[in-house]
Formats: structure tokens, C-alpha cells, sequence
């Protein structure tokens, strides 16, 4: 009899030990069954249990109250965070959930490129110790703009770990911005893209600080090499699949309504090499829209002649692209040289005369319009130095 009730008693034991062990893990799962969050200032959306959206809002003239993506990433009791929320308030709620509510440690922040809508909480996350990665190209422009940095910066890529489960950040090439990165996450084949990808039928947005140019080929390299992706993040609006890197590749798609063809030619490769490197400067600051800069390049005795806009000088030709500058701030206008089509000429005395193809795209009318026009500059040298005497721009 005694023997029967230590076995009853023993087995009591084991069968209430194995019931609170059941009831912890249906109380863990539960848990994160339910990891969702919703206030006036931030929500959590959950993919799944352990990939969830975090969506704050930053105020815009141009499109109101827009709704703002990032990411958390959950494995066991860790978590890392892609892109903060829009502000410090909204930041340290987010950090509260995943803390204090739901008992997790924050390994990490990325910043997937230096605009507000991706890194206007971080010093929040500073604040709490938490640490940040980005782009080195994303800590210089964030210093020019006087956002906040993130602490640490790559090149190229970065593999950061969350309870042993990979991440690859990486930068595929120039789009949204010319820093923009995307974050993959191998264990649930979820990219996300932030700014750089959009939600399907979305347009064009701020593409103020855009290279519309390349971004469709900076998507398809992404593309390329995650082919299986099943969830995408993008930095607006409703997430998908890969088909979300198709519409975007799609609408920022490069289609030439006019060309034309030189053959390429350099009366000797030292100057050849010497007119290419000033084109690509001139042409570095007439993207970036910097007045004075691209001014700097062009001579007092300056002639302008366009095939539509007529003959302008020096100060007629400051009005115009100040007023061109300003007119197009945000419609992502770019200029680019057709490989191959350059021909630059030695005159003997004066300088070089530089002869090339180039595409000039903006958007209008909710459209990607490029065009390929003939450039022509006359380079004069004055000492040391090379300035624009002559312009003549046709084919338009």
C-alpha cells in the first residue's frame, strides 16, 4: 500500500511538473501569438509572430500625415529593429513594448537610409543603450542634414546575428537616395526594402534626393540575389511579396523618347581622361542642384545656346537654372552620359571642344519622361584651371 502511494504521489508530481511546463509554453506562445499594439502615435502589425511592422507618422506639406514602415525581428528573447520610428515619442514607445511589456532585449537598430522617416527616433534608442548601423553613406549625409548618426557605419555589407539567425544588410546600388539599403532576413526569406521599394500602385513620391535613373536597376540587382523572397517590407503603405520589386523596377523603368548615335573618338586619352572627369564634376553638381557650384564651371565671357531657349550669357543663364533648380526640387530630374558617345577635340591655344550624347529624365505628369539630347562644350583653359566658354545643347 505504501508502495501505491508513493507511486500515486510521484506521479501527481511529474504530471503537475509537465502541466506548468505545458501551461508556460501555451502561455509563451500565446504570447507572441499576440504581439500586436496599437496607439494614436504607433502600431504594431504582425506578419508573423516573430516579424512584425512598426508604423509611425510623419507630417508632410505635400502628402499630409503619411504613414511610416519599419521593422522588428523576433528570435526567442531578442529582438532588432529596422529603421526607428519617426520621432524620439514614438521611439521610446516602442522600445517600452518591447522591453518592459514583452520582456525582450534590443540588440540593434538599422538605419536603411539618412531621411527622418528612417532614423528621426534615434536618439531614443541611444539613449537606452540600444546600438545603430547604417551606411557610411548614411552618416555623412545625416551629419549634413543635423539628424542624428548612427554609430556604426559599412561600405558595402554587414552581417549583424540575433540568437545566432543572420541578417545581411546591403547597399545594391543608388535609388531612393544615393545611401539606401535593404535588410534581409534569411530565416523567413523577408526583405525589407524601406524607401527604396514600393507598395504596389503606389507613384512616385519624394524623389527629391532620388537617382531615378538607376533605381530601376538597383531593384533588379536586389532581386537577383534573393530570387525566393516571400514577405517585403516597404518603407510606405501595405507589404508584399517580390512582387513589389517588379512594380518598382517597372515604374522607375528608363524609357528614351528621343537618340541618337556618335562615334567616340579623343584627339589623346590624357585629355580625353582630363574633359571626362570635369564633365562628371560639372554634371555632379548640376544633379545635386547646387547653384554655385555648377556655376563655378562656366567662364565670364560665357554663350549659351540652347535649340529651343535661345542665346543666354552668364547671368542669363544663372536666372534660368536657379529658376529650373528651384522648380524641380522634387521631381528628381537627372542627368546622365551616354557611355560611348563622347568625342573631345585638342585646340591647340584654347582648350578642348567636348562632344557626347546625354539622357536627361524628370518626372511629369505622374510619368518618367527622358529624353537623349546632343551636348556640346567648348573648354577653355585659363592658366591652371578649365572653364565652360561655350554651350550648345540640341536635339530637343
Amino acid at each position: 500500500m505504501k508502495k501505491l502511494n508513493f507511486l500515486i504521489k510521484n506521479y501527481l508530481t511529474g504530471w503537475q511538473f509537465a502541466n506548468s511546463c505545458l501551461l508556460v509554453l501555451l502561455s509563451l506562445t500565446a504570447a507572441a501569438q499576440n504581439r500586436s499594439y496599437k496607439s494614436a502615435t504607433l502600431e504594431l502589425q504582425p506578419i508573423n509572430p516573430n516579424l512584425l511592422v512598426h508604423v509611425s507618422y510623419i507630417n508632410t506639406d505635400s502628402w499630409g500625415k503619411v504613414p511610416c514602415n519599419g521593422l522588428v525581428y523576433i528570435s526567442k528573447d531578442s529582438a532588432f529593429i529596422f529603421d526607428t520610428p519617426t520621432n524620439d515619442t514614438s521611439s521610446r514607445e516602442l522600445i517600452r513594448i518591447l522591453q518592459k511589456k514583452w520582456k525582450l532585449t534590443i540588440k540593434g537598430v538599422v538605419v536603411t537610409h539618412f531621411h527622418t522617416d528612417c532614423l528621426g527616433g534615434l536618439t531614443a534608442f541611444h539613449q537606452a543603450g540600444i546600438p545603430s548601423f547604417s551606411n557610411e553613406k548614411t552618416i555623412g549625409f545625416a551629419k549634413q542634414a543635423g539628424f542624428p548618426l548612427p554609430q556604426q557605419g559599412f561600405s558595402e555589407e554587414l552581417v549583424t546575428h540575433l540568437n545566432g539567425q543572420p541578417i545581411i544588410h546591403r547597399f545594391f546600388g543608388e535609388g531612393h537616395t544615393k545611401d539606401n539599403i535593404v535588410s534581409y532576413i534569411p530565416e523567413y526569406k523577408a526583405l525589407f526594402g524601406g524607401c527604396l521599394l514600393k507598395e504596389k500602385g503606389a507613384g512616385f513620391g519624394f524623389v527629391g534626393d532620388a537617382n531615378i535613373t538607376a533605381w530601376s536597376t538597383t531593384v533588379n540587382a536586389v532581386k537577383k540575389t534573393y530570387p525566393n523572397l516571400q514577405h517585403v517590407i516597404p518603407g510606405h503603405g501595405k507589404i508584399g511579396d517580390a512582387g513589389l520589386l517588379d512594380y518598382t523596377a517597372s515604374l522607375f523603368k528608363v524609357v528614351d523618347t528621343k537618340s541618337g548615335a556618335y562615334t567616340p573618338q579623343a584627339s589623346n586619352e590624357a585629355l580625353y581622361q582630363q574633359i571626362r572627369q570635369l564633365d562628371s564634376a560639372f554634371f555632379d553638381a548640376y544633379n545635386r542642384r547646387d547653384l554655385e557650384a555648377t556655376m563655378a564651371f562656366f567662364s565670364a565671357d560665357l554663350e549659351f545656346y540652347h535649340d529651343q531657349g535661345g542665346k543666354a550669357d552668364l547671368e542669363q543663364t544663372r536666372t534660368g537654372m536657379k529658376r529650373f533648380f528651384d522648380n524641380n526640387a522634387e521631381n528628381g530630374f537627372r542627368r546622365d552620359p551616354i557611355e560611348g558617345s563622347f568625342e573631345i577635340y585638342a585646340i591647340p591655344g584654347y582648350g578642348a571642344i567636348q562632344m557626347n550624347l546625354h539622357r536627361f529624365c524628370h518626372i511629369e505628369n505622374k510619368t518618367l519622361d527622358c529624353g537623349i539630347f546632343k551636348n556640346v562644350l567648348f573648354w577653355k583653359k585659363e592658366g591652371t584651371s578649365w572653364k565652360i566658354a561655350r554651350v550648345m545643347s540640341l536635339g530637343h
